[in-house]
C-alpha cells in the first residue's frame, strides 16, 4: 500500500473519531473546550507510544502520522482559543493554550516510557 493511502486512511480514522467525540462536548455542562483538550492530549499520548512502540514505517504512518494527524486537532484549538480570547476570558484563554501544551508534551513523554 502507498504512503499516500496508509495517512490518508490513517486520517480518515482519526477525523471520524474526533468528530464522534466533539460532538459530545455539547453535552458536557463546562465552558471550557474539555473535549478538545482530552483529544489532544490523549492523542499526543497515543504519538509517543506508537514512535516508541513501532518500528515498521509504513504502521508509523498509518498510526503515527495518519491517525494521530486526523484525531487530534491544531485548528479547532486555535478557533476555540480565539474564541476565548476575543470573548475577553483570558484567564480561560491563558489555562487552555498552557494546559494543551504542557499536558500534550507530557503526554508524549509519558507514551513514549510506556
Amino acid at each position: 500500500m502507498s504512503n499516500f493511502l496508509l495517512v490518508g486512511f490513517g486520517a480518515t480514522v482519526g477525523a471520524f473519531l474526533r468528530n464522534e467525540l466533539t460532538l459530545q462536548q455539547s453535552k458536557i455542562k463546562l465552558d471550557f473546550p474539555v473535549v478538545t483538550l482530552f483529544i489532544n492530549i490523549f492523542g499526543a499520548l497515543l504519538l509517543g507510544i506508537f514512535t516508541a512502540q513501532i518500528h515498521n514505517g509504513a504502521i508509523l504512518l498509518l498510526l503515527g502520522t495518519g491517525f494521530c494527524g486526523g484525531f487530534t486537532t491544531y485548528g479547532t484549538f486555535n478557533m476555540e482559543l480565539s474564541q476565548l480570547w476575543f470573548q475577553h476570558r483570558l484567564g480561560r484563554c491563558f489555562l487552555y493554550f498552557v494546559l494543551t501544551y504542557v499536558f500534550g508534551i507530557l503526554g508524549f513523554v509519558v507514551g513514549i516510557h510506556i
